[in-house]
């Protein structure tokens, strides 16, 4: 089954060395008309970055009716992974400006 994409993701991850917590921002892209989602600088490790991205997504009724809210997490699984993530290591700066418009 060939994948359609539908969402471009760009994650930001920033390690703050100082306290030692991990922090992330995301943009998400719309491919149908070009808007854009902006996520702020939050905390979060790993793949964080997923959950609040879903949650923006949700909240901007980017998503069907059924996952929007709690569902937000079965839409990649249930619809062929329509999101495609880029997720890359920077400064503070460069996570900064990645959440921002």
């Amino acid at each position: 089954m060939k994948r359609k994409i539908k969402f471009t993701a760009k994650a930001v991850k920033w390690f703050d060395r100082t306290n030692g917590n991990t922090y992330h921002s995301v943009r998400i892209t719309r491919c149908r008309d070009g808007s854009v989602i902006c996520c702020p600088l939050a905390y979060g490790y790993g793949s964080q970055y997923r959950q609040t991205a879903l949650c923006a997504m949700s909240e901007a009724k980017w998503l069907p009716v059924k996952y929007r809210g709690d569902g937000a997490f079965r839409y990649e699984m249930e619809n062929n992974y329509p999101i495609t993530w880029d997720c890359t290591t920077g400064l503070k700066r460069d996570c900064i400006a990645n959440g921002t418009a």
